[in-house]
């Protein structure tokens, strides 16, 4: 298994993140295949396993895209320059590459699909599912499981996963974007 990570605009410009599960033999066969797509390409473990990476990589995008959006709306809340507050939590501990490629986007409301967010759905439920059959607890995981659900169940589907967004509005009651047709 080789799932990737980086979306569309990575595989355009060959710089995916592949997780491969699989045999090191094979995965040395398979990886002058992977270079044309990717830039990072790592053995993670036997086949599987780079599912089960994939599932953490999509749990940790969705949680930083939900504190981002959740982030946005309080500092609207409180009329801050959202332009300049992000350029320096950019700088700070606060910095990830969610907030450097996502947070033009929520501020823009320009939500046009990189990720949809239905297929983030999916992923979370992936995540969770695989959680319960380890025996794992995920408390924000299953959180943010739901809020993705939220979004999508909302309509929001179509939308890039920054969409979630969205679903942040509402729940504050500060929607200001229709949903796109």
């Amino acid at each position: 298994d080789a799932p990737v990570s980086g979306g569309e605009a990575g595989a355009i410009e060959g710089m995916l993140s592949i997780m491969v599960g699989g045999e090191p033999a094979d995965f040395e066969a398979a990886k002058p295949v992977l270079e044309a797509v990717g830039k990072t390409i790592v053995l993670v473990g036997p086949s599987g396993s780079g599912q089960t990476v994939k599932a953490a990589n999509q749990l940790i995008v969705a949680a930083n895209i939900q504190a981002l959006s959740e982030a946005v709306v309080f500092l609207e809340a409180y009329g801050v320059d959202t332009d300049v507050a992000i350029k320096v939590l950019g700088g700070g501990l606060a910095g990830s590459k969610v907030l450097d490629q996502k947070a033009q986007k929520i501020l823009d409301r320009e939500f046009a699909p990189g990720f949809r967010l239905a297929l983030h759905n999916k992923d979370m439920g992936i995540v969770t599912s695989a959680a319960r059959e380890a025996g794992v607890v995920m408390p924000l995981g299953a959180l943010v499981a739901q809020l993705v659900t939220s979004t999508v169940a909302s309509g929001d589907g179509a939308l890039d996963h920054s969409g979630l967004f969205r679903g942040v509005q509402r729940l504050a009651g500060k929607i200001d974007v229709p949903v796109p047709a």
